[in-house]
C-alpha cells in the first residue's frame, strides 16, 4: 500500500528563508530514509504505522540536528498520513465520461 504524509509549513508565521531552509532539509532526508517527492507529498510503500513511525523518526533527527534551540513541529502548518491509493487526480478526466472505441 502506497502511504502519503503530508506536510506544509507556516509561511505566514516563520520568516520565508527559515522555510525554505527546513523545507529543504525535510525533503533531503524523507528522500534519504526511502519516502518518494511528490511536491508537498511525500509516499513510500509501507503499512500506516511504519510510515508515520518513520517520518516522525526523519523529523525528529532534523529537530535535533539542525534546530536544538526550536522544535521544528513549531515551523509546521499541516502533518498528515493518509491512504494515498484513495487520492483522486482531478486534473484528469472522470472516469466515467471516457469511452473506448475499438477501430
Amino acid at each position: 500500500m502506497r502511504y502519503g504524509i503530508m506536510i506544509n509549513l507556516d509561511y505566514d508565521s516563520y520568516p520565508y528563508d527559515d522555510c525554505r531552509d527546513l523545507w529543504n532539509q525535510i525533503r533531503n532526508n524523507m528522500f534519504e530514509a526511502g519516502f518518494r517527492v511528490e511536491g508537498r507529498l511525500f509516499t513510500i510503500e509501507e503499512s500506516p504505522k511504519v510510515a508515520c513511525d518513520l517520518a516522525r523518526s526523519v523529523l525528529d533527527g532534523i529537530n535535533q540536528d539542525t534546530f536544538p534551540e526550536k522544535d521544528i513541529y513549531d515551523y509546521f502548518k499541516e502533518f498528515y498520513g493518509y491512504d494515498h491509493t484513495e487520492t483522486i487526480n482531478l486534473l484528469l478526466p472522470p472516469a466515467e465520461g471516457l469511452e473506448l472505441q475499438e477501430d
